[in-house]
């Protein structure tokens, strides 16, 4: 029993920092650069819709609108945007935090979930 290395000495053995190239194919060194490692198709992502549609609902910012477009023509305070948009909801909406509090994304609801089963992420 002596033997065995208490949980003290294990959290010391633990190099946390990020190895080279680690988690891209790109040899950049930066574990970060997933522009050589990652390819989207099309058809890994959800479709836009079509600005007429977005306008007939009356919601910001209609136009045409690919992910793969290098500039995706946001408008400047997008950030800002997305933020009160969370507050909102956050504060109109229980069930969504209670989601916010306690979803880690493990995917034990992913055979449920209609948005795992149309595009494969949990």
């Amino acid at each position: 029993m002596s033997d065995e290395l208490q949980p003290d000495e294990l959290l010391n053995k633990i190099d946390f920092s990020p190895k080279a190239g680690s988690a891209s194919d790109s040899g950049s060194g930066n574990w970060m650069d997933t522009t050589a490692s990652v390819q989207i198709r099309p058809g890994m992502y959800c479709y836009a819709a079509k600005p007429e549609s977005v306008a007939t609902l009356g919601l910001p910012n209609a136009r045409e609108w690919n992910p793969l477009d290098e500039d995706w023509k946001l408008p400047d305070n997008w950030q800002e945007i997305i933020f009160q948009g969370l507050k909102d909801r956050l504060e109109k909406f229980r069930t969504f935090k209670v989601f916010m509090d306690i979803c880690v994304r493990c995917g034990a609801c992913a055979d449920k979930c209609h948005f795992f089963l149309g595009t494969g992420d949990p």
